[in-house]
């Protein structure tokens, strides 16, 4: 739980504040983010916030490196990843696969450096609704089924001894399929709930994604355990 405050706390105080600035560029067209964002990009609507130059120009610098430093972490935990996909897997040594990950994402980086920002960004927005689904399938597993019983992590590389994960998988697909995908707003795409909620669409998404999955896990997992004990 201190894990989830401590990453929860910050990413929602400068998603915030990022809207915030966000909205001042493009709704209330201040010229001078508005004139920054369009000459450098995010990078160059960062600059402009900060005061003074010298201060803006370090702190860019910073940010550069906290980049960096959060994708050292991804690499690292790719690795991990494809080895929870079997024991197949685990023949190749991790950082086989973390170097394999950072090579395609510099390869894609490199090609696409005039355009594949852009494309990405649109495209994660699509993605990003299974996150609130997630995070409620964890809580929801966590608060209510394992609240006494905890977890037996000696069977961490046990399938027969693991949830099957039919009802995770089940409410994360209907959370996003449900209500991401019929409540979001984005640049490719308006869902139809969403078409009700102003002349572009309100994104609402995340909001029945979230309620959905909450609604199906529940009873779905109470399920799973009854039949299959685990």
């Amino acid at each position: 739980m201190n894990t989830l405050w401590g990453v929860t706390l910050p990413t929602v105080f400068v998603t915030i504040i990022g809207a915030c600035i966000g909205n001042a560029a493009f709704s209330a067209e201040y010229k001078p983010y508005l004139d920054a964002y369009d000459s450098a990009g995010l990078g160059g609507i960062i600059g402009a916030v900060y005061h003074p130059s010298g201060w803006s120009k370090f702190a860019l610098v910073i940010l550069t490196f906290s980049v960096l430093g959060n994708n050292i972490a991804i690499f690292y935990s790719s690795g991990l990843s494809l080895q929870l996909l079997g024991h197949w897997f685990h023949a190749i040594p991790r950082f086989i696969w973390s170097l394999a990950v950072a090579v395609v994402i510099g390869v894609l980086a490199v090609a696409g450096k005039d355009s594949l920002s852009a494309v990405v960004n649109d495209f994660v927005s699509l993605l990003g609704y299974w996150t609130i689904s997630f995070t409620f399938i964890i809580l929801i597993e966590n608060e209510l089924f394992r609240r006494k019983e905890g977890y037996n992590l000696a069977v961490w590389d046990n399938p027969k001894k693991l949830p099957l994960g039919a009802a995770a998988v089940f409410a994360l697909l209907a959370g996003y399929l449900a209500g991401g995908v019929t409540g979001m707003a984005q640049t490719w795409y308006v869902g139809p709930i969403a078409r009700y909620f102003g002349p572009f669409g309100g994104d609402v998404g995340i909001y029945l994604s979230g309620s959905i999955t909450i609604v199906t896990y529940i009873p779905a997992r109470f399920l799973e355990r009854k039949y299959a004990s685990r």
